[in-house]
């Protein structure tokens, strides 16, 4: 018989510190699986854990055009294949209040 292990994901402290908040946000649903929690505002997943220090963040293609200037100035925000989507690096303190701010324009897009 083989015993599988499950692994679990490590994450660096400032994306846990960014899941604990999210946790409090009454917009968002944060749902645990045993891939790790999903994060959904009306049912659409808006934040994905992308890595030990990467969280990604559905803004949508709209809202990426119209802060993309903006974007590509920032060297913590990466695009990513699928254009509702941009991945940030949380590397620091200002890094979380990007990643905040950045999800409640995400928050806003899936309300509106």
């Amino acid at each position: 018989m083989t015993a599988w292990r499950r692994t679990v994901a490590r994450h660096g402290p400032y994306v846990v510190r960014a899941v604990a908040e999210f946790r409090s946000w009454p917009a968002i649903v944060v749902s645990d699986t045993r891939r790790g929690p999903t994060f959904t505002v009306r049912g659409t997943e808006i934040l994905r854990l992308a890595g030990a220090d990467e969280v990604q963040v559905r803004l949508t293609a709209p809202a990426i055009d119209r802060l993309g200037p903006y974007l590509r100035e920032c060297g913590q925000v990466m695009a990513c294949p699928d254009r509702a989507w941009v991945t940030v690096q949380l590397d620091g303190e200002p890094d979380l209040d990007l990643l905040f701010a950045l999800t409640s324009v995400a928050i806003k897009e899936h309300v509106a």
